[in-house]
């Protein structure tokens, strides 16, 4: 009986055991089956997380570079873009300079005939007539100077045509200025011989003068009425010229703004 009493405590702790080995096993085995059915899933899950953070990282990094080369070429373009829009604007600036200079050299020619008499000429000073043709001459070679410049801007048919016209124009009223010079020069040279061949003789003198008046009266003349028939073709082309050259500024100044 004492030996049975024994016995039960040793059979339940056994049953005990063994209860808890079962769930030890079960457990075992519920923790290798997930770790063999999850476990891999997870490495790779993670390593698929992992390359597409790589793969992103990639694609912004070529984006970024590209965004980076796309404007830098941008601002290469605009650079470029820049200069030429400088370098036209520069060009027009250049032919404004050019209308303006040539303008002032054939206005100068133009006036210094114009405004030209020979009322401030007389015996003492006749001789300076060369110096006056020869500054004719001057501001005819200027003019030639900045038409050939404005040519390079200005080269339109029309305008070829109008500066052809208005230059031989103002060549024919110079010519009429030269002509009226020589023929007035002679009559003061002739009169100054003569003056000095007959310097003792008062009553010669006196004719000599006044054969000299009365030489000039119809040169003078002559000289005002062929030069103010001329200055009016001359007048009539400058205006054409006028209206085209303030046309042509007109249109320079719209390009610029067009440019900017």
């Amino acid at each position: 009986m004492l030996a049975d009493i024994l016995q039960r405590p040793t059979t339940y702790m056994d049953t005990e055991q063994l209860f808890y080995s079962f769930l030890t096993i079960v457990f075992s085995l519920t923790a290798f089956y997930l770790f063999k059915s999850y476990w891999p899933k997870y490495f790779e899950a993670k390593g698929t997380n992992q390359a597409t953070k790589e793969d992103i990282g990639e694609i912004t990094e070529i984006v970024e570079n590209i965004k980076s080369g796309l404007l830098h070429q941008n601002e290469f373009l605009k650079a470029q873009l820049s200069f030429k829009n400088q370098h036209r604007l520069n060009l027009k600036t250049e032919e404004r300079e050019a209308i303006f200079e040539f303008n002032k050299r054939i206005s100068a020619w133009l006036f210094s005939l114009i405004r030209f008499t020979f009322s401030n000429y007389n015996l003492e000073n006749y001789k300076d007539l060369k110096i006056m043709s020869a500054e004719f001459l001057k501001r005819q070679y200027e003019c030639d100077l900045a038409e050939a410049h404005l040519v390079l801007f200005m080269h339109d048919r029309e305008f070829l045509e109008l500066k052809r016209d208005l230059t031989i124009s103002i060549i024919k009223l110079e010519g009429i200025v030269e002509a009226s010079m020589h023929k007035i020069y002679s009559s003061y040279s002739k009169c100054e011989f003569n003056l000095e061949m007959d310097k003792d003789d008062l009553k010669k003198h006196s004719e000599h003068r006044n054969s000299l008046y009365n030489e000039l009266t119809p040169l003078t003349g002559a000289h005002r009425k062929d030069s103010t028939e001329q200055y009016k073709q001359v007048h009539n082309l400058q205006a054409k010229m006028t209206q085209l050259i303030n046309k042509r500024l007109k249109q320079l100044e719209d390009d610029e703004k067009n440019i900017s």
